[in-house]
């Protein structure tokens, strides 16, 4: 007699049905996260947008104190980089030291004496101080929340440059070149009788004009 064997299988589990408006209360819980995330994009946006406004015009501010001797007026920062968006502006300035020029005057003074001389003259003598500018700049946000939770305030920025770029004729070397380097040369150019003198002359402008 053959016997049969019943095999059991394990029941099916029916999928679990969402009660109605499940998806509804999810949605309305997630986006008032997504809107904070939403406006802390923009907001961070709006930020780093000005932080690189002011930091252009405060490099702009130290190289015109530099090169023009002036420093610009508030006015013209915020109507040149901020186009009069800009609450208010503030510009301050102070003097830096000449590291990189004391350097180099020192490299060369250990050279020798007369070359330490030259170069203290040139870099530290006739070379204007670097200054170093602070510009200040409050931005209107259009948002109160931002600044009612004090968000929102001053953007600073320091910049500082020790001098201006070194450049072809830019402090006139050659007179001083004279004095330290060429004065007995200079002196015997200067006694050269005629018809020599025109090529003397002409010698003498080699170190005396441009190179």
């Amino acid at each position: 007699m053959r016997y049969l064997r019943a095999t059991t299988r394990p029941a099916r589990r029916r999928p679990r049905r969402h009660a109605p408006g499940t998806a509804m209360v999810e949605f309305t819980l997630v986006v008032p996260i997504l809107a904070v995330i939403l406006s802390l994009v923009f907001f961070f946006g709006w930020s780093l947008m000005h932080k690189h406004q002011v930091i252009v015009a405060d490099r702009y501010a130290a190289w015109q104190r530099i090169e023009t001797g002036r420093w610009p007026g508030t006015d013209k920062l915020n109507e040149s980089f901020f186009a009069n968006k800009a609450l208010d502006v503030s510009l301050g300035g102070a003097a830096t030291g000449r590291r990189t020029a004391t350097e180099l005057a020192g490299a060369a003074g250990d050279l020798n004496r007369r070359s330490g001389s030259l170069a203290e003259e040139l870099l530290l003598d006739r070379f204007p101080t670097g200054r170093r500018a602070h510009v200040s700049a409050k931005f209107h946000g259009h948002q109160a929340l931002w600044e009612r939770e004090g968000l929102i305030g001053y953007i600073h920025s320091r910049h500082g440059r020790e001098g201006i770029t070194w450049r072809r004729d830019e402090v006139r070397p050659w007179r001083v070149l004279r004095d330290q380097f060429y004065q007995e040369l200079d002196e015997a150019l200067q006694r050269v009788p005629a018809p020599g003198d025109g090529m003397a002359q002409m010698i003498r402008g080699l170190y005396l004009a441009h190179w």
